[in-house]
């Protein structure tokens, strides 16, 4: 495991941490949903180590088992945390989002993008295999239309004047500026990430750059609006 994997894990937890301290002394309800994905988070990424301990050659019956199944690579988890994690960012914005419009053509995106990765996947057979084709793009385009809304709302309601406060504002800026960031990261990875390895080393120093910029932001937007609210 890399130096860069253990980094990740342990801002992850203290982005979880901070939410829950959080939402406990608040008791912010919309926020809690995003809390809960904070937490699918770290689960998700502790869960998915099973794959470096597959790298070795233990002889335990269910070791080899796991190793010469489906579940040999996380593909599979990661599929399912791709899905789940639309799902709660949908929820999030229909608790943030108080226009009923708004609120019922997110929940479409969301089932429509739900039935379409159980239908390609059941019609494909890759689900243990591999991701979504343009998964990121469809992800991106979602969280943008998402984003946008309440960006919409927060301009049109009293709550601009102290935007600073909330951290609402924080979050979907974070989120927004990392699907834009790291998408076109994921143009190139199918053309270069078996010829050049130089590109491997950029893209994880990228990819570890995003993830540690995210959850920082993240950490001080409960934090900092927190102590503002006292």
């Amino acid at each position: 495991m890399s130096n860069y994997v253990l980094a990740m894990h342990i801002v992850e937890l203290i982005a979880a941490l901070a939410g829950s301290y959080y939402s406990l002394k608040v008791k912010d309800k919309t926020l809690a949903v995003f809390v809960w994905y904070l937490w699918v988070t770290v689960f998700v990424e502790t869960f998915g180590m099973y794959g470096y301990i597959l790298q070795n050659d233990y002889d335990y019956e269910w070791f080899v088992w796991i190793k010469n199944s489906v579940f040999r690579s996380n593909n599979w988890l990661y599929n399912l945390y791709r899905v789940v994690s639309i799902i709660l960012f949908g929820q999030f914005y229909e608790r943030v989002i108080k226009d009923p419009s708004v609120t019922k053509l997110i929940r479409i995106l969301v089932i429509a993008y739900v039935c379409f990765t159980v239908v390609y996947f059941t019609m494909s057979g890759t689900f243990f295999i591999f991701s979504l084709p343009y998964g990121v793009f469809v992800e991106t385009f979602l969280v943008f239309v998402f984003v946008m809304f309440y960006y919409r709302q927060l301009l049109k309601s009293d709550k601009i004047l102290y935007f600073y406060k909330l951290p609402v504002f924080y979050i979907s800026s974070g989120l927004l500026l990392w699907y834009l960031s790291v998408t076109p990261i994921f143009i190139f990875n199918s053309y270069l990430n078996v010829i050049n390895d130089k590109f491997l080393e950029f893209r994880d120093f990228y990819l570890f750059i995003a993830n540690i910029s995210l959850y920082l932001c993240y950490t001080f937007c409960f934090l900092f609006t927190l102590r503002r609210k006292k």
